[in-house]
């Protein structure tokens, strides 16, 4: 308790400070209580205070590349951006969450100034895909908790990786099936989870993803919902997941119209949200 204030008291006159530190202020340390309390259930300290002072300090260049890999490293650990993972709900999701934000933002910080060893960038990059896969803790915002909000944070690190450099575009069907089980998690997403994934799409797109990839794979979602509706039938459940692949495919819809590519996916995307809609409603 008396650490956690303590950090908090020191970010808070950081913060105080326009985002200037003191010559006094042990930069090591400082990381080390930062990312000992990155999951932290505090919403005030994980949010606003540690993850908003990671963004200062990388996107600021306050830190040396001795620190920054020092940080990635640390993020990329099992006990933090695998921490718990496979637990539907729990305090975990938080140190996964928001490790995987400070990976984006080192990630998005490398695009320009590619300083990070190729090794650990790749491996970054890897554990990204995995990790919006694995990730079985949906929850958006948590009632006195704050913003858990994992799949849309591993979005953000997917999209970061898929823009780096060193992504090549052979990982593009392991992106495409990461996205893929984000709509077959069995909750309805509220806060906006369909949107950050769509953007890691469009960099799969910018990217050069192949359209016959694309549009084979928006069929795959469809086959796949038609096999979870022969297994459970109209199960609460099976209208969850459905929503999800719809709300999804209707924004892909207008997303593609906009990345102005062929009409092969955007009429495939069509056809099987009206087959959907018939199926259904009739």
């Amino acid at each position: 308790m008396e650490d956690r204030l303590n950090v908090k008291d020191t970010l808070y006159s950081f913060h105080a400070n326009s985002g200037c530190y003191s010559e006094e202020t042990n930069m090591y340390t400082l990381i080390e209580q930062m990312l000992h309390h990155i999951g932290s259930t505090d919403a005030e300290l994980r949010d606003n205070l540690i993850y908003s002072t990671f963004g200062n300090f990388i996107m600021g260049e306050a830190l040396t590349i001795q620190q920054i890999e020092y940080v990635m490293h640390t993020c990329l650990r099992e006990d933090f951006l695998f921490f718990r993972i496979g637990e539907n709900e729990g305090d975990g999701v938080f140190t996964r969450s928001f490790s995987s934000l400070v990976i984006a933002l080192i990630l998005e910080k490398d695009r320009a100034t590619y300083y990070l060893p190729r090794q650990l960038a790749n491996r970054a990059i890897l554990q990204s895909i995995q990790y919006l896969y694995k990730e079985q803790d949906v929850r958006g915002y948590v009632d006195q908790k704050g913003w858990a909000h994992s799949i849309a944070h591993g979005a953000d690190l997917l999209e970061a990786s898929i823009r780096h450099p060193l992504f090549e575009l052979e990982l593009a069907e392991s992106c495409l099936e990461s996205i893929e089980a984000c709509l077959f998690k069995g909750k309805v997403y509220i806060d906006d989870e369909d949107e950050r994934l769509l953007i890691a799409m469009e960099a799969l797109i910018d990217r050069g993803l192949d359209e016959k990839v694309l549009t084979d794979w928006i069929s795959t979602i469809s086959i796949r919902l038609q096999q979870l509706e022969k297994q459970e039938g109209h199960t609460i459940s099976f209208f969850r997941q459905k929503t999800n692949v719809m709300n999804f495919l209707k924004s892909l819809y207008f997303r593609l119209m906009s990345e102005q590519v062929s009409s092969l996916p955007m009429n495939k995307t069509r056809e099987i949200v009206d087959l959907w809609h018939t199926k259904i409603y009739g």
